[in-house]
């Protein structure tokens, strides 16, 4: 969401992001005495006081209470971030504790992406947000197909889904009684012939469709063999989503009061939730900042999320982030989000 900001002159840009960098460091409104004492721009406080008061005419900051400083408003945070923040590097330091938090992840996937949230977390001291791929947007590499020889599971046999990305998915899978063993083989070698290198979301398209599925399988196609791929490939939505650091919000002065962040901590309870909100928007690679209502979910009023999707092999796409208050240091956790992407690209690539 980019705003353009023609009203807002060298001026009052200039002290909108004093107000911002100051209030973010101090979470106490911002007088214009402050702003003059601290950043001179070689303006009187009575000059700064005026320009602060067209701010807040326009919406870009407010005054919690008559005789108070102010602070930003979610315009006046949209607008910073978008035309006024400076990029900031992250120091060797920083670089190298978050590289060897990956040293034991090895290549496990699943590590790696659960790994993630607590880095992000610890050297954030906000939230780290890590979350797997959807599953249908993964690739097969490999579908095997293993009879069980148990009473139990008489009648079945597993399907074992391999993805490129390392990620296995089991699961049972009726067999029609017109089906041998003969016939459950020669479907594998079928669908690893024709299916590999697609996406789930696309094999369980093509599984729905008795026509694609003619074109797959040819005169070999009966009601038994339909029956069967349909099953093989009707699997549930599954992300995984990894949260850490929740307890750090209890040191920020903006959540003192326990009853303001009640529904936020009921939010991080609903992973389902959770998902939905933060997967991949409209596969828009590269950093995304969402502040306050920007989130669309009840909870995340007074918080913002910094978030980046990263790739594995260049074609599935997952989530990472940071959840801090409205009052974060963006510049920062920008960069924050922005290496840790890189390097767990970097990562998938090699691995």
């Amino acid at each position: 969401m980019l705003l353009t900001t023609p009203i807002l002159d060298a001026r009052k840009r200039k002290v909108l992001e004093k107000i911002i960098d100051c209030y973010n460091r101090t979470a106490e409104p911002v007088g214009s005495r402050t702003v003059a004492r601290q950043y001179g721009m070689g303006l009187s406080a009575a000059t700064i006081r005026n320009t602060m008061a067209d701010l807040e005419e326009l919406g870009y900051v407010t005054q919690p209470h008559t005789s108070a400083g102010r602070v930003p408003t979610e315009m006046g945070y949209r607008v910073y971030i978008d035309n006024l923040m400076k990029s900031q590097e992250l120091s060797t330091k920083e670089k190298k504790f978050i590289q060897e938090g990956f040293a034991s992840s090895s290549d496990d996937f699943e590590k790696i992406i659960e790994q993630t949230s607590k880095i992000l977390s610890e050297i954030s001291h906000y939230i780290g947000l890590a979350l797997t791929p959807e599953l249908h947007e993964n690739i097969l590499s490999r579908l095997e197909l293993v009879s069980i020889d148990s009473a139990e599971h008489k009648g079945k046999v597993l399907a074992v889904l391999v993805m490129t990305s390392g990620t296995v998915k089991n699961h049972l899978v009726p067999v029609h009684r017109n089906l041998s063993a003969e016939d459950i083989y020669r479907i594998k070698c079928i669908l690893n012939e024709k299916l590999v290198g697609l996406p789930l979301r696309k094999i369980r398209q093509i599984s729905q469709d008795t026509a694609q599925l003619k074109e797959i399988f040819s005169t070999y196609l009966s009601e038994p063999v339909v029956a069967f791929t349909r099953d093989t490939f009707s699997l549930e939505r599954e992300i995984h989503v990894y949260l850490d650091g929740a307890s750090n919000f209890f040191s920020q002065p903006e959540f003192l009061d326990v009853q303001k962040i009640k529904p936020f901590f009921r939010l991080l309870e609903q992973k389902d939730q959770i998902a939905d909100l933060f997967s991949p928007r409209q596969n828009n690679s590269g950093i995304q900042v969402f502040i306050g209502s920007e989130n669309e979910c009840e909870g995340m009023e007074m918080c913002s999320v910094v978030c980046s999707d990263y790739s594995i092999h260049g074609d599935m796409f997952g989530t990472i982030g940071i959840i801090g208050p409205t009052r974060m240091e963006y510049p920062r956790v920008v960069s924050i989000v922005k290496f840790t992407a890189r390097i767990i690209n970097q990562m998938f690539e090699n691995s």
